[in-house]
């Protein structure tokens, strides 16, 4: 790895700052101070990934509806699958495979998907429903008008990935700060100044909002109004039945269309299952059910059972609830946020944000310093809700992206 240097005088300046503690913020911090010497601090109201990061399915695909979401999918990927090379550390990364099915509803849009995937170098391959269980032997394939198999997809670690970022951040001379809550975003004649938090000002003429599900309340203190929606997302924790290909088996990871769910294998012999649907209640996020209920671990348990029957003998371990920043297409924004110089946002991540978070962060830093965006960065602009310019997916569920 490169060499590292230690900083741990704490300042009330900096370059820039960023708020949030979570995947997105450090590993912008990470890619801000590898390219560049500037003073970067990042500002945590808790801890290192005590957000939503935490909370993560933390599936790592290349499945979705745009060329462009699809490239920047495919870059996080090879991050991820080189993360000790590139970055430094353990993400956790490990290659599972991944299976899409849908009934004849979600046919000809998966189709169309495969065929673009395909065009920009994703090994990902159509099945019929008789062939599911071929790629992945634990799913069901009844009832199945069309599947496709990725086999390079996986998961990963979310803490063990924030914590890596955070750490090499640090090591290349960015200071993280935990406990800091911010409540206001400094600014003077259409410039940023920093921010106030409830121990003092902080200055600096750059700032990065990066705080997930509080970062509309932070825009609306510079007069921003950010299109975000938090939204309760509940996933249910399944210990596998014993003879289900060892103790410690491992599984494709799942995405059922049809029933909209997904399965996450996880270690230890457990599988995890969320949900895939739009139509979720908007949450405060200080104020939310972060625990699952008997109705969602019934719903939960019937259609786990649907796409893999072996899990119609998996024991219950409880769960919990994340949350999501959800925009009005599903999509990220990643821009300056006008009229400031100086005030960034990288928001809005809609559930998507784990696996994006490596080419992001390159992004992100990439614009800040030199003031140009990347070309793909283009589509994820602010003033796209303005225009009329939102991301279209293919599938009626647009969490699925």
């Amino acid at each position: 790895m490169p060499d590292t240097q230690e900083i741990t005088v704490m300042t009330d300046t900096a370059d820039i700052l960023i708020i949030g503690g979570g995947v997105m913020g450090t590993s912008i911090a990470y890619h801000l101070v590898r390219q560049a010497g500037v003073r970067v601090e990042v500002l945590e109201r808790q801890s290192i990934c005590s957000g939503t990061t935490g909370r993560s399915g933390a599936i790592i695909r290349q499945h979705y509806s745009n060329d462009f979401t699809v490239r920047m999918a495919k870059e996080s990927l090879s991050v991820y699958q080189h993360f000790n090379d590139i970055v430094g550390g353990d993400c956790g990364f490990i290659t599972t495979g991944m299976i899409v099915m849908t009934n004849e509803q979600g046919a000809d849009a998966l189709r169309e998907n495969v065929k673009m995937q395909q065009a920009q170098g994703v090994h990902t391959h159509l099945l019929n429903g008789s062939e599911v269980g071929q790629a992945a032997q634990e799913y069901n394939g009844e009832g199945v008008a069309l599947a496709c198999y990725e086999p390079d997809a996986g998961v990963a670690d979310p803490m063990a990935t924030t914590h890596c970022f955070a750490q090499r951040a640090r090591d290349f001379g960015s200071i993280i700060r935990e406990g800091v809550v911010v409540s206001h975003i400094l600014h003077e004649n259409s410039r940023v100044t920093g921010v106030r938090t409830l121990d003092g000002d902080i200055h600096a003429p750059t700032v990065v909002i990066a705080a997930n599900v509080w970062s509309g309340r932070l825009a609306q203190t510079a007069g921003v109004t950010l299109p975000l929606t938090p939204t309760r997302h509940p996933m249910l924790s399944l210990r596998r039945p014993n003879d289900f290909g060892g103790r410690h088996g491992i599984h494709a990871v799942g995405l059922d269309i049809t029933r909209q769910i997904y399965l996450r294998p996880d270690l230890g012999g457990v599988t995890l299952v969320g949900s895939t649907a739009d139509v979720l209640a908007a949450s405060d996020p200080d104020h939310y059910a972060q625990g699952i209920s008997e109705e969602e671990i019934t719903f939960f348990r019937a259609n786990a059972a649907g796409s893999m029957p072996a899990l119609a003998r998996a024991v219950p371990r409880g769960g919990w609830a994340g949350i999501y920043d959800d925009t009005p297409d599903y999509h990220p924004i990643l821009d300056r946020l006008e009229p400031y110089a100086g005030l960034y946002c990288a928001v809005g991540f809609s559930g998507h944000g784990f696996k994006l978070s490596p080419q992001i962060g390159q992004w992100m830093s990439t614009f800040i310093l030199t003031g140009s965006k990347p070309p793909d960065m283009q589509h994820f602009a602010f003033d796209r809700f303005a225009q009329d310019q939102q991301i279209r997916p293919r599938y009626s569920s647009g969490v699925l992206g």
